[in-house]
């Protein structure tokens, strides 16, 4: 017959919360191997008390406690409290369950969820998007753990990944057109941060910076946060062809030689006609190189565009519409840390090469003072001996001193596309 729990004097054997850890030890032990001898180290006299009442005999003296769970099975059958060890602590603690297999039965779920999406991310070029979702497992932390409620992220982020890239769209319409909710995408919501993960890493070549900001995540994918009348690019002499409005506008800036600011709201609502097919662009991260370009160039001077540092959203916005009309990128920047840094993110996004920023060019002009080099240092994607020869001079060279020959490459020979 079996023997029926005696709740109360098993409360008084084994329950309570100075007796927990044993419980909990006593419970993984069952439930990885069945039974057998556990070590429980660093006993307190109350686990070793406990132990002792059950199975009749002190345990041995040391700092450690061994407990046999058949024996102590026994144990509590003989004195009529449960039929077994397992009965007894489910009756105290509630259903046994392995934590390990708990948490790799969850994993398994959770990645046939997101393989159930796999097609889809395939056909909008975001498959890579659901492993780092995967492996980091972002989409259970925003879902609260119901795999309900990631189904239903899931389902809407790729709603909103389809309807990309907009013209111009405002996000809130972006939001209201696939959500329902003009603030679904609001920066802290969900949904938002898995379409903005999948856009800044994964879609379309993701963005050329290693932790962008919100506006050059969503500008990337042609959407506008707010009027985007902020975020600009300084510009001379790009190439269009015929039109009018922005285009007209950008001719007559290009025959006078003068600096041209774009916004991101021009550049993704009215995005210009570049007639920019074989023709080289120079890319600089400080003005100054621009404004004596055009001061002394003119008309002579080569296409540039300017970084003014780490890039905004209207630059890099610019640089991909400069891409796809298929221009010849160029980029040129401080050789200090920072600059290693930009000149890394740009050249791994573009197709885009360095203009005399190797090894080399920084030999000649070994003469030219410089401040020391702070930061943490760098390796060069594209020069592996440029980190040991910046190192080793221990100086930045900043463009604001190759002025002279920086020029000398920009000035325009050809004149392309006049």
């Amino acid at each position: 017959m079996p023997v029926p729990v005696d709740i109360e004097r098993l409360k008084r054997l084994l329950g309570g919360p100075g007796l927990a850890r044993l419980r909990q030890r006593l419970a993984r032990k069952l439930l990885r191997e069945g039974g057998g001898r556990m070590t429980l180290s660093r006993a307190s006299d109350l686990e070793r008390a406990a132990v002792e009442r059950l199975v009749g005999r002190p345990p041995r003296q040391g700092k450690s406690l061994s407990v046999d769970l058949d024996a102590l099975s026994h144990a509590l059958v003989r004195a009529g409290v449960a039929k077994d060890l397992r009965t007894a602590l489910e009756a105290l603690d509630g259903p046994l369950v392995d934590p390990r297999a708990a948490r790799d039965a969850s994993r398994q779920r959770w990645n046939t969820l997101l393989a159930a999406f796999r097609s889809e991310a395939e056909r909008l070029g975001v498959s890579a998007w659901l492993d780092d979702l995967r492996r980091g497992g972002q989409l259970k932390r925003l879902a609260g753990g119901s795999e309900g409620q990631g189904r239903r992220l899931l389902e809407q982020a790729l709603a909103v990944l389809e309807r990309l890239p907009a013209s111009g769209m405002a996000l809130s319409t972006l939001a209201a057109e696939c959500l329902g909710d003009a603030h679904a995408l609001d920066a802290g919501r969900p949904v938002s941060a898995l379409v903005r993960r999948a856009l800044a890493r994964h879609w379309r070549g993701g963005v050329a910076l290693a932790n962008p900001d919100e506006r050059s995540i969503w500008a990337h994918a042609g959407v506008l946060l707010g009027g985007d009348v902020t975020s600009a690019v300084l510009t001379l002499r790009l190439p269009v062809q015929g039109g009018d409005g922005l285009e007209m506008a950008l001719a007559d800036y290009r025959r006078l030689a003068e600096p041209a600011w774009l916004t991101l709201r021009q550049l993704l609502r009215y995005p210009p006609a570049w007639d920019l097919e074989g023709c080289d662009v120079f890319v600089c991260e400080n003005p100054a190189v621009l404004a004596e370009a055009a001061e002394r160039l003119g008309g002579d001077a080569a296409p540039m565009v300017v970084t003014w540092g780490r890039p905004n959203a209207a630059v890099l916005s610019l640089l991909e519409q400069l891409e796809a009309a298929g221009a010849t990128l160029h980029y040129h920047g401080d050789l200090d840390w920072p600059g290693i840094g930009i000149a890394n993110a740009l050249l791994a996004r573009f197709a885009m090469g360095p203009w005399r920023m190797g090894a080399e060019d920084l030999a000649a002009c070994a003469h030219l003072p410089g401040r020391p080099l702070e930061g943490r240092p760098l390796e060069a994607l594209w020069d592996a001996s440029l980190r040991a020869a910046m190192e080793q001079r221990g100086r930045a060279l900043h463009e604001e001193q190759l002025i002279e020959t920086l020029l000398g490459d920009l000035r325009h020979h050809e004149r392309v596309n006049e």
